[in-house]
């Protein structure tokens, strides 16, 4: 169910927050097919990215890991700017800053819904 609602949020997040706050993040459509697509896709190269810190962290036998906290909110960016290169047909980020402001809108969004399900857990 979570899954669920990051795609739906994600999409949400293509199809209406980024053309209307950051001018060099834009999808080729609506939010039907397109947005949900774009979140489909988004989680899973989210997923992949968080694949390749644990690696880094590993590889680096935990000394990466205080570089990837100080600077995970910026690894939405980096996500994007991947997503971009690998699927130019669906997303089109025209440059780093764009990337960068979108990744911080992401997550803010990441941040925020993870405080309120954390908060819904603990009250159970």
């Amino acid at each position: 169910m979570k899954l669920i609602a990051r795609i739906i949020i994600m999409a949400l997040l293509f199809a209406f927050v980024f053309p209307a706050v950051v001018p060099g993040v834009s999808i080729h459509g609506g939010l039907w097919p397109q947005g949900i697509v774009c979140g489909v896709i988004f989680v899973g190269v989210s997923f992949l990215v968080g694949l390749l810190a644990v690696l880094f962290t590993i590889g680096t036998l935990g000394i990466g890991y205080f570089l990837l906290v100080f600077l995970q909110m910026f690894i939405p960016a980096v996500t994007l700017q991947l997503m971009a290169s690998w699927f130019p047909n669906h997303l089109t980020v025209s440059s780093w800053e764009s990337a960068i402001v979108a990744g911080l809108c992401i997550w803010l969004v990441n941040f925020v819904f993870s405080r309120l399900g954390s908060s819904s857990n603990s009250s159970n």
